[in-house]
């Protein structure tokens, strides 16, 4: 039975690369909700960062958790062993510089038209997964744009799933931290999705945030109707992927993990 869509845990660019290196094979495709410039940029300012937490290991950087969970993913990506580069190849990366960029490319997805080849047949536990559409940094592409509403959400999240269950791919969502995580005492760094899975409090951020149920253009086109007072009633963002996605905790910082 294919597993259903599920959110996970924020990730920077270094750890979700190691991941998909690592733990995903053919035809797994990674879409980048940002230019390949910026993600490039974002890339290598993680890299450096962690080096400099090797380099310099006294060195406080406001991120002391992930200074030492992120350096096995960290060294993972710059010793690039051959292994790696033999599976990056059968990885497909599409970059998706605004929401109609993405909601265009998943209306049409498909694995049939891919340019990257398949690697050589394989009957190891690991070509047996089922392969990921993981998109990304999907909830920041939203933000702060017209589409930041239920109304926009909900109709990529359902583009996102119908592409996924039509090529036979499970759905992935993965947003990029923003904020530091602080250390867990345990208490008070936990919440709720609209579905009472935990989540992280980085996560949090953005699941337990308000959005309006209609987009601006279309509250804008029924600012005129006599009933139109409940246009403007606000939803979590959490309640809106509920109903497509669970939520699932991942640690990118460990040197081991399960697979999605």
């Amino acid at each position: 039975m294919a597993a259903g869509p599920v959110i996970l845990s924020p990730a920077l660019p270094s750890e979700l690369l190691a991941y998909i290196i690592q733990h995903q094979t053919y035809p797994t495709t990674l879409i980048i909700c940002s230019s390949r410039a910026e993600f490039l940029a974002h890339l290598i300012s993680d890299v450096q960062d962690t080096t400099r937490r090797i380099l310099h290991p006294g060195t406080d950087l406001n991120d002391p958790s992930r200074a030492t969970d992120s350096r096995p993913n960290a060294n993972a990506l710059l010793a690039s062993p051959l292994y790696q580069v033999a599976i990056a190849r059968h990885i497909r990366m599409v970059f998706v510089p605004t929401v109609s960029h993405l909601r265009a490319y998943l209306s049409a997805f498909t694995n049939d038209d891919s340019k990257v080849p398949p690697p050589p047949a394989s009957t190891s536990a690991r070509t047996k997964r089922q392969s990921l559409l993981l998109v990304y940094g999907f909830l920041n592409l939203h933000c702060d744009t017209s589409e930041w509403s239920a109304q926009g959400i909900s109709s990529t999240a359902a583009s996102l799933v119908e592409a996924a269950t039509r090529a036979g791919f499970r759905a992935v969502i993965v947003d990029h931290p923003r904020r530091p995580p602080r250390q867990n005492d345990g208490d008070g760094d936990e919440a709720e999705d609209g579905d009472g899975d935990k989540v992280t409090e980085a996560e949090d951020s953005l699941l337990s945030a308000e959005v309006t149920v209609l987009s601006s253009s279309a509250r804008r086109a029924g600012a005129d109707l006599d009933d139109a007072a409940w246009t403007g009633r606000k939803v979590t963002v959490g309640r809106v992927l509920g109903r497509w996605f669970r939520y699932g905790e991942r640690g990118w910082g460990m040197k081991t993990h399960e697979s999605v």
